[in-house]
Order: structure tokens, then C-alpha cells, then sequence
């Protein structure tokens, strides 16, 4: 019986992880298929139910359910608690098992180790980030000052122990950054990036630029670093690591990169 795979999500089915890890299913030979659960938000608690007891072995969650699957699941992680995010979710024996791979995703798609990093955001995919990044790294976080500044800053320091900086202040730290990252949504529905192209001059010219979105292609964040002739990249990267993830949580076994990686530039 082919073993069943799916995203929750609303919307849902504009999304590469199908194509993804169908992709990893049929390069490591395993009869599994994958698809897009496109749920009315009011819908998640019977429709999950519904779908673990059909015999579904293993979800990813995306928005706008990350946090609202958390009170369905049998048991969630440290860390999906301690980001109040799940990404992820294994059936054992019947169990729902809740984790997130968004922060060890992105990590394990570095080009090149580093030692200096600005984040900027405090968003989920921010916190994911911030809360599995390795002991080693100096982390700068910003965010544009705001009503909800003082409780972004409480978050980020009780997530990575750094205080948070306000975006305005960001010039000072750009020459010595070996990593610059947006995860914001900003440039996803506008053309606006939140580093201009004089900016990113500024920065090493061997800096490593990423931004978390991947629409549009390339995004004004890409844009402007690549512009000033640093190396860029866009939130694919980043889907194919947290996939990567949740299918050796889900099999055991480590998937077939290349093959998802290939199967989400075909999408485009």
C-alpha cells in the first residue's frame, strides 16, 4: 500500500512540496505519495483527525496552522514548544508527533561556516532560526522600531540571548557580517527590499546574502545584494532543507537532496 504524505495548509496549493518530496519518494525507490491538504481554517481539527485516521503517516504545516495544530498533537517537541511552532509532524503508532526543522533547515544550507550574522526579523521563521543557531555565531537581530518592539526584544533575548536592534542602526554592522539574512515578508508583495543595493556595498565582498521568501524571482532583497555584486540567494534553499529534515524524520533516512532541489527549479 502506497504510504501517504501531506501539507496543511490555507492556502495550499501553490506549494513546491509536493513536487518536492514526491521527488525524494521515488529517487530513494520508497512507494509513498505527497500532496497538498488545502483546509479551511475552521475545518483543521476535524479534517486533521480525519486524515491521521485514514492512514496518513506525516504532515508539514505551513501558514496559517503552525501554532493552531499544536493543541491536536499527542506530543510536541522542546523546541516546537519552546518556538509555540510546529512544521512537522510524525505518526507513530498512532501518535501525533509534533517538531520544527525551519532553524536546522536553514542552517544546514550554508555555502560556508560563519562567525558574524545579522537576522533581520522577529518573525516564526526569525525564532526558528535564532533558537537553533549554533553556539558559535555572533547573531546581530533587528527589526524596525514599533509598538511591540519591547516585546520583540524580550522574545529574542529569551530565545538567543542577544538584544535586539533597531533596523535604523543596521549601517554600523554591515562591514562585518559573514552572513545577512532576510526573514521578513517585505519584497513578497512589493517591490520594496529592506537593504538597498548602496547598502549591500558596504558588507564583505565575500558576505553570504539569503533571503527566507523565494517570490518573486528573483526578490528585491536578492536583487539589491546581487546588484552590488554579492552572492545571493532565495528561500529555496531553505524549503529544501526543512524538507529534508521532516523526511528523515518521517523515514529514518536521509533523502535525496539533489533530486528535491531539481524538482523545485522544474516547478518554476
Amino acid at each position: 500500500m502506497t504510504d501517504q504524505y501531506g501539507l496543511l495548509g490555507y492556502p495550499a496549493r501553490h506549494s513546491k512540496s509536493p513536487a518536492m518530496h514526491n521527488a525524494a519518494f521515488e529517487s530513494a525507490g520508497i512507494d509513498a505519495n505527497y500532496q497538498a491538504f488545502e483546509v479551511a481554517p475552521m475545518a483543521l481539527a476535524a479534517t486533521f483527525k480525519s486524515l491521521v485516521a485514514s492512514g496518513v503517516k506525516g504532515f508539514n504545516v505551513t501558514m496559517p496552522f503552525k501554532q493552531q495544530i499544536m493543541m491536536y498533537l499527542d506530543e510536541v517537541t522542546p523546541l516546537a514548544t519552546r518556538l509555540e511552532s510546529v512544521n512537522t509532524i510524525t505518526v507513530k503508532d498512532g501518535r501525533t508527533i509534533g517538531d520544527s526543522t525551519d532553524g536546522m533547515g536553514f542552517w544546514r544550507t550554508l555555502r560556508n561556516p560563519v562567525d558574524s550574522v545579522i537576522l533581520i526579523g522577529t518573525g516564526g521563521a526569525a525564532r526558528a532560526i535564532m533558537a537553533t543557531a549554533p553556539k558559535s555565531v555572533t547573531l546581530h537581530v533587528f527589526n524596525r522600531m514599533g509598538e511591540h518592539f519591547a516585546e520583540k526584544a524580550a522574545q529574542v533575548q529569551d530565545l538567543a540571548q542577544v538584544e535586539l536592534h533597531d533596523l535604523d542602526e543596521i549601517d554600523v554592522y554591515l562591514p562585518y557580517a559573514d552572513l545577512i539574512v532576510n526573514a521578513t515578508n517585505v519584497g513578497m508583495r512589493d517591490n520594496r527590499s529592506v537593504l538597498s543595493t548602496e547598502q549591500f556595498y558596504d558588507t564583505q565582498p565575500d558576505v553570504q546574502v539569503i533571503d527566507i521568501i523565494y517570490k518573486p524571482e528573483p526578490t528585491p532583497f536578492v536583487a539589491a545584494a546581487r546588484a552590488a555584486n554579492r552572492q545571493a540567494d532565495d528561500g529555496l534553499a531553505m524549503l529544501v532543507g526543512q524538507g529534508a529534515l521532516s523526511f528523515e524524520l518521517w523515514r529514518g533516512e536521509l533523502p535525496n537532496v539533489q533530486a528535491m532541489k531539481r524538482a523545485i527549479n522544474k516547478e518554476d
